[in-house]
């Protein structure tokens, strides 16, 4: 395990001087657990995943890249806290034996001291390059809740008053789930929001997967007028919940000629 280096340039700057090769994935972040105990610790794991099944897959490929990546939690008074210079990288150097390309995620740890609702994000910005391709600005963010009791139990969370305001900043792509889904049940609807750069995203295709069945147990929705998406909850699981906006006329002289969003948000449905 290794710890980063503490990370000292602004969450919300645009980084823009670095190249890569490698193609881009989806990234989301899962704090485990959901339901925690007032007092005690929880911890955010950031999680990539490959390119199978048009993205639409569970399973890990490569890890974030901490250069560009920042990690907050936002407690229930609003106070931010960045972890970032918390991550622990749990994987291998990209030199290391196995598949190639870098192995394994990061996680960071952090204190629940306060009844309520803990919201994590996590963003990546940089600019890619696929060969001598044109140059991509890549913007990720991943978001996620967990909820705070002194008793911690699905009921209790259940009745947490929701918050539905954007948690990240208005200049990227964002899911914002609509109504509480702490303690959410297997079979209940689920509503969330799509909002590009502050305003809702309509008819942007809503990917929504499974942790357990991957690949299987993919849906695909496409934002109402108000940029929502509503869906029922299937078995007791981790749901990934991912939206992807290509701006074509996004673009920077000599820099990219192209911007990409990305955005997804992890929940946890509970059995009846």
């Amino acid at each position: 395990m290794k710890r980063l280096a503490q990370i000292t340039f602004p969450i919300f700057v645009a980084l823009l001087s670095f190249v890569s090769r490698a193609g881009a994935h989806d990234g989301w972040i899962e704090l485990s657990p959901s339901i925690v105990e007032k007092g005690q610790l929880a911890t955010i794991a950031l999680i990539q995943g490959n390119h199978s099944n048009e993205h639409k897959s569970y399973r890990i490929a490569g890890k974030w890249n901490p250069q560009y990546t920042k990690l907050l939690v936002i407690d229930p008074a609003g106070k931010q806290t960045d972890l970032t210079n918390r991550l622990i990288d749990f994987g291998e150097d990209e030199e290391k034996i196995g598949p190639k390309g870098p192995k394994g995620f990061y996680i960071a740890s952090f204190l629940a001291d306060k009844d309520g609702i803990y919201r994590a994000l996590a963003r990546q910005e940089r600019v890619l390059q696929h060969g001598e391709g044109p140059k991509l600005r890549s913007v990720r963010t991943a978001t996620s809740a967990l909820g705070v009791l002194g008793t911690p139990t699905v009921a209790s969370a259940r009745k947490f008053k929701w918050f539905d305001g954007q948690v990240g900043p208005e200049d990227a792509l964002e899911i914002v789930p609509t109504k509480n889904l702490l303690g959410i049940r297997e079979g209940e609807p689920a509503v969330l929001q799509v909002r590009y750069k502050g305003k809702p995203a309509r008819d942007k295709v809503v990917t929504v997967l499974r942790k357990i069945d991957g690949a299987a147990s993919v849906r695909d929705f496409v934002t109402n007028p108000e940029g929502l998406v509503y869906f029922q909850t299937g078995p007791a699981d981790y749901y990934l919940v991912r939206v992807k906006l290509d701006e074509e006329g996004e673009r920077a002289q000599g820099q990219y000629e192209k911007s990409s969003y990305e955005a997804t948000y992890v929940f946890q449905a509970f059995r009846r």
